[in-house]
Order: structure tokens, then sequence, then C-alpha cells
């Protein structure tokens, strides 16, 4: 028997030193590459930066002082009809040889499709951007009003600047200034700006998308706002990092449901219609859909592990054992959480039109953001399980949204996305990632596979706080550094 017990502590003791050598050696061999080799194809300097320097942040504040606002009851005959259109005139005045040497399309009455017809038969980079912008019911406590376009001390101060007017001016700045240098479009680039973006592209990207296929335009890849240059984002990392998303979560909001006797409150039954309600409600927050740790998440961690601190550096390149770790780990913050596993929180609660009348009905409203796999069919049943009531009915709210396709990490689109990084960013960490929230990439699934989310601005968490909050704003660095990154990867493409 101790004959039997030593000989076991033999093995294991064996197994576990030949764990922690396999580990070691697979951290050693996954060594940081040279961040600096890539060099920018196209050098701005002299005067011409300077007029960059002069302009560029002037154009994006003209741009944030016309204000199409997404409002979520607005549709398409009622939208900012005037304002869209003025806005299609501004960037015609501003971008004279854009709107020379251009086609200009206005699809479905506000979106905005631009073609610069390039020198080669390659199928064309898209480059989205959205005009509209959230309101700001919160305007009186803004440090600037936000749609007058201050600039002070070299900020840029209004709503738009850093969703996604910003992205929109860029690009044209971008694109004004290669042709007015004589630099080649080589490869055809078409502008997309949708209308409305922040209420979920219907009318807009989807319109554009249509169009598209429609014309049988061939496309090679878009590029879509997402993620910028961050630090301190990816834990272990010193170093900023600039994610590209290869794929963003689904949506759908799913309504429950109650319907039971009502009758007056001064005798209940305990078996009412917010009560039943409430249960199931309680055990849906108690429940979490599983944490997954693939795809593009486990792209981000292997890809950034070599440039991380020796522990966190051992910990992600060995995700083939601590993968269970790191999903605890990541499951213990809120937006980590919200990267590797469908989330669910209740938005809407109804029910009730008099203080001492028992209601007959109960609803609420519980919205889902999908990790990809996660069909809406899957979650809608694993809803019904969880809450296990067949007094409490299930119906989809409005129209959900699967989670986009993962594009490719490699290759058209991505390689010269990251390589432009790497020239414009120096010592910056590119990986790729999973986005959160919604784009208009959504909207154009089937007209290519090849679907990038990144934006050319280096973020600070209080830029960050300003999107879609109060006293959004950009720098003239930022954004000059985004006009360079755009010239540059234009002469790549």
């Amino acid at each position: 028997m101790k004959k039997t017990l030593l000989r076991s502590l033999k093995i294991a003791g064996l197994l576990i030193v030949t764990l922690l050598t396999t580990m070691g050696i697979v951290t050693l061999v996954k060594s940081p590459k040279s961040l600096s080799l890539i060099k920018p194809v196209t050098l701005v300097n002299g005067e011409d930066y300077s007029k960059i320097n002069r302009i560029a942040l002037e154009h994006l504040a003209q741009a944030t002082t016309i204000p199409v606002i997404g409002y979520d009851d607005a549709n398409n005959d009622s939208i900012n009809h005037q304002t869209i259109l003025d806005f299609h005139q501004w960037v015609k005045t501003i971008y004279p040889l854009i709107a020379k040497n251009a086609k200009w399309e206005i699809i479905n009455q506000h979106s905005l499709l631009i073609t610069l017809k390039g020198q080669s038969t390659k199928a064309a980079a898209i480059f989205l951007g959205h005009i509209d912008v959230v309101p700001t019911p919160d305007s009186g406590d803004w440090k600037y009003k936000p749609f007058k376009g201050t600039i002070a001390k070299d900020t840029l101060w209004g709503r738009g600047a850093l969703d996604d007017k910003n992205v929109i001016v860029a690009l044209l700045e971008a694109a004004e200034y290669s042709l007015s240098v004589g630099l080649p479009i080589k490869r055809t680039l078409i502008f997309a700006f949708g209308h409305d973006e922040e209420t979920g592209g219907k009318n807009g990207a989807a319109a554009i998308a249509k169009h598209l296929i429609a014309n049988k335009i061939p496309v090679a890849f878009i590029a879509d706002e997402g993620f910028g240059v961050m630090k301190g984002i990816v834990p272990g990392l010193k170093n900023n990092c600039a994610i590209i998303g290869l794929s963003e979560k689904g949506n759908v909001s799913i309504k429950l449901s109650v319907n039971e006797l009502g009758g007056h409150s001064a005798w209940p039954n305990p078996e009412n219609a917010t009560s039943i309600l409430s249960r199931g409600l309680s055990k849906l927050e108690n429940y979490q859909f599983p944490a997954h740790l693939d795809g593009p998440v486990r792209g981000l961690f292997t890809e950034a592990a070599p440039y991380m601190d020796l522990g966190y550096r051992a910990l992600f390149s060995n995700l083939w054992i601590t993968a269970p770790l790191v999903k605890t780990v990541l499951l213990g913050g809120e937006k980590t959480a919200a990267t590797v596993r469908t989330t669910h929180v209740t938005t809407i609660i109804k029910s009730g039109t008099k203080e001492n009348v028992v209601p007959p009905l109960a609803e609420a409203i519980v919205n889902l953001r999908l990790f990809p796999g996660d069909l809406i069919s899957y979650v809608q049943a694993e809803i019904i399980r969880v809450i296990d009531d067949p007094r409490i009915k299930t119906s989809i709210y409005l129209e959900g949204q699967e989670a986009t396709p993962i594009s490719p990490d490699q290759e058209d689109g991505y390689d010269q996305i990251k390589d432009c990084i790497h020239a414009q960013f120096p010592e910056t960490i590119v990986v790729p990632g999973l986005v959160i929230t919604g784009t208009d990439c959504k909207n154009y699934t089937a007209v290519t596979n090849r679907m990038y989310r990144f934006v050319p601005f280096e973020f600070s968490n209080s830029n960050l706080s300003g999107i879609h909050g109060k006293n959004e704003y950009i720098t003239r660095t930022q954004f000059n550094k985004a006009v360079l990154f755009y010239i540059d990867l234009f002469q790549r493409l």
C-alpha cells in the first residue's frame, strides 16, 4: 500500500514537472518580435503636414455643427432630411477634388456613397462611417455646447468628435490630400456613410449593402469603426494595444409576459402576474450563459502574450491548460465578462395602472448581447429552460440580430491595416478582437466576409467616457494621426 502511494506520488510529481517544463518552454518560445520594422509608405512632412495641422481639426469642428441626430422613434421619412442634405453639400464644398473626381450617389434619400475609381482591377475597399450622432439631453452639463464645434487649446469639443464624424472627416481629409499631391488611388475606394447607424442602420447601411449587391460591385474588405489604440486594456501589457475587431456580438430583446386574473388589492392572490414574473426574473438574474475562450477573444490573448509581463505571458501563452483559470479571471469584471459570454439584463418592466388594483398583466424586456455561435433560437430556449414556468410566455421583441461571422485575421484588408498601425503607431501591439457593441458592419454580411473594425485614434479613458456621454472631445494631435494613417493606408491597398 505504501509503495503504491509512493509510486503514485512520484508519477504525479513527474507529471507536474513535465507540465511546468512544457509551459515554460512554450512561454519562452513565444518571445516578442520587433515592432519597429514596418515604416510608413507615405511620409507627410513640412508644409504638407503644416496644412493638415492647420485645417483638418477645423473641418471636423465644422462637421460637428451639422446635427444629424438619431432618435429611436424616427423613421426614414421624418429624420433630419434637410440637415442631412446640408451635410452632403458641406462635404462637396470642403473637398472639391473628391467632388470632381469621385462618383457621388445618394442612397435611400439620405446615405452617401462616394466612389474613387482605382488604377488596379482589384475588388474595392470600403470604408464605413455614419453621419448621425446620439442625442444630447445633458447638453446643459457640457463644458462647451455640443453642436458649436468649439476648439479650445487644440481640443475640439462636440458631439460626433469621436463617434463618428471623426472617421468620416479623417477619411475625406486623407483622400483630398492624396488627390492634391498626385498620390495614386491604387485600389478603388468606396466611402459609405450611413445616416442611421445609431438606430440600427436599416435605412442607411442596409440600403447601401443592397445597392452594392444589386449592382454587382466587387468588394474585397470593409473597414469600420471599432476599437482604437489604447493603453491598459489588456492585463499585463505595457505597450499600447490596437485591437482589430473581427466580429461583433449579436443583439436581441426577449419579451416576458404573464397573464393572470387581476382583482382588488385588498384580497390579493399570491400567485399574481407580478409575483410570477418577479420570480422568473430572479431566476434569470442568477443565471449566466457559458463563457467561451475561442475565436477572436482567444486570438487577442495569444497574440498579445509574447509582449506581456512574464507571469501573464506564462498564463496566456498556455491557454491549452490555463483557459479555465483565465475564464474565471475575466468573468470577475463587467467589461471583460462581456467579451467571453452572452450577456443579459432586464431593461424594461411594466405592470399595473392603479395603486389598488392587482394587475392582470406583467411584462419585462430582457436585452441580450450574443456571443458568436449563441443563436437567438438558443438563447430564447435557454431562458425558457431557466425560468421553468409555463405561465411566463416569451417572444422576440422587435427584430434581433445574430452575431456577425468571424472575419479572417490575415491577408487582404487585415494585413494592410495591421502594417499601417505598426508604421503609424510605433511599438503598438496589434491583436484581433470581438466588438461587444454594434456597428454598421452587421448590415454588410452579404457583401464580404472580410470586415475589420478599427479606428486610428489613440484613446484615453477620459476620451472614451465622452462617447454617447457628455463632453465628447478629440485633440488636434489625435486627429492629425488619424489623417496620416489613412493617407498611408490608401497607398498600401
